[in-house]
């Protein structure tokens, strides 16, 4: 009698199963970590996020999409080598030629990593899952903060930033949190594919809560990221599959219209308890900053970098130098008008290479669109993704070890293969 060949399953031992586990640990602490807490402990970040990757590089297994992906990285970091040496040539000290090797090099083969062992061994319905509870916990962490602050004192809160302040008075509101830059990605995802939340109740919760935590934030990058990410969502829900179209584009809109009513019911309670809060201010300084183009400052900076870029025939300067305008006294070769800087240090050609892992991420998603093959986690993957991108005009996120998850996860998260059956979801 004649039987079929016995499949091999994932792990070919024990050993393998229980270094899964242990991946699956520090990935959900090195997630947690990066989103809800980024940069208040950065040694402990940093050892952790290393150990994890290694722990997945032993791990991870072969994929085609993480294949395309690491040629766009080896692109990056070619170019990434050769302008650290233009850079060096042009007079850029010794500590920004560290910075950019681990900023540019290091920490995106960090989180490529860690990304495609989360997809491949935890899976993307769970991934998405653990980032709405660590939305819950981001959105606690602020009004715990506030609280703190306003309650106890600067001292309350240092542990978390030495810069610690909260600022409500002049009838504005905003405090120098480091978790608003996670909630960029976070308020656009969430705005973007409200239905990944479970419970009916929680949809409408939760987006009202981070919709009040954008708003005293003080942040028009947090703030721009609601709006961009409901539209971002709303074009793109009706091009999912047939098996979740129905369901997604009818109940979709209902959460949407109750959470309006929602948020400014809270609005109207925040005005009556707080009459040191203005929310008429609020909203037109952010409408100023907004069309100003993030202020005078950040206006003043992108006319240097762009004549900086003309000045070197569109080549780039290399890393680590700068232009005569100086926003970092520590660092004056930082900027946060992120593409005109790319576009100073590395020219035109340069940030075509850094972009290309994004420009085929779009070639992809693309087609899944034009297929009609959107899952729900897609669209809320680039509804966090496209507000952390366009927030790179005024903020340098992308350059920050810790939140360079908003960018490479949801890349990863669009086309890496599971390996074990609980990750397929």
């Amino acid at each position: 009698m004649i039987t079929a060949p016995r499949i091999e399953t994932v792990y070919p031992n024990e050993a393998r199963d229980a270094l899964a586990k242990i991946a699956r640990f520090f990935l959900f602490l090195s997630l947690a970590m990066a989103t809800v807490v980024p940069h208040s402990f950065q040694a402990v970040e940093a050892a952790t996020f290393f150990l994890t990757m290694l722990i997945c590089i032993v791990l991870i297994r072969r994929d085609a999409w993480l294949d395309q992906v690491m040629l766009t990285f080896f692109l990056g970091a070619a170019v990434t080598a050769l302008y650290i040496w233009v850079g060096y040539t042009n007079g850029a000290p010794r500590s920004a030629s560290n910075q950019t090797l681990f900023v540019y090099i290091i920490a995106p083969l960090l989180w490529i990593v860690m990304s495609t062992a989360l997809f491949q061994f935890v899976g993307l319905v769970r991934v998405t899952t653990w980032l709405v509870w660590m939305t819950w916990a981001a959105v606690a962490s602020v009004a715990a903060f506030f609280y703190l602050y306003l309650t106890f004192g600067k001292g309350a809160v240092v542990f978390l930033t030495a810069d610690a302040n909260v600022n409500v008075q002049g009838g504005f509101a905003a405090a120098t949190m480091l978790v608003y830059g996670s909630m960029i990605f976070l308020a656009g995802a969430i705005f973007a594919q409200p239905l990944i939340i479970k419970g009916k109740v929680a949809r409408i919760v939760l987006p009202g809560l981070m919709f009040i935590a954008a708003l005293t934030s003080g942040r028009s990058a947090l703030i721009l990221a609601i709006p961009i990410g409901f539209l971002t969502g709303f074009v793109l829900r009706s091009r999912m599959r047939d098996t979740e179209l129905t369901e997604n584009t009818r109940s979709a809109l209902l959460p949407m219209f109750l959470l309006g009513l929602g948020s400014l019911l809270m609005l109207v309670v925040i005005d009556i308890l707080f009459d040191s809060v203005d929310l008429l201010l609020i909203v037109t300084r952010f409408w100023d900053e907004l069309t100003s183009g993030g202020g005078s400052e950040r206006t003043e900076q992108a006319s240097a970098l762009w004549e900086g870029f003309l000045d070197s025939y569109g080549l780039g300067v290399g890393h680590g130098v700068g232009v005569p305008y100086i926003r970092n006294m520590l660092f004056p070769w930082r900027y946060e008008v992120m593409p005109l800087a790319t576009l100073l240090r590395v020219g035109l050609f340069g940030f075509i290479a850094y972009a290309s892992t994004f420009l085929l991420y779009g070639q992809r998603f693309l087609g899944r669109w034009s297929a009609r093959d959107l899952r729900a986690e897609d669209i809320y993957m680039i509804g966090g993704l496209v507000p952390a991108l366009l927030a790179t005009a005024t903020n340098p996120y992308i350059e920050s070890f810790v939140f360079q998850w908003m960018y490479f996860l949801p890349v990863m998260a669009l086309a890496v293969k599971p390996v074990v059956p609980e990750a397929e979801g």
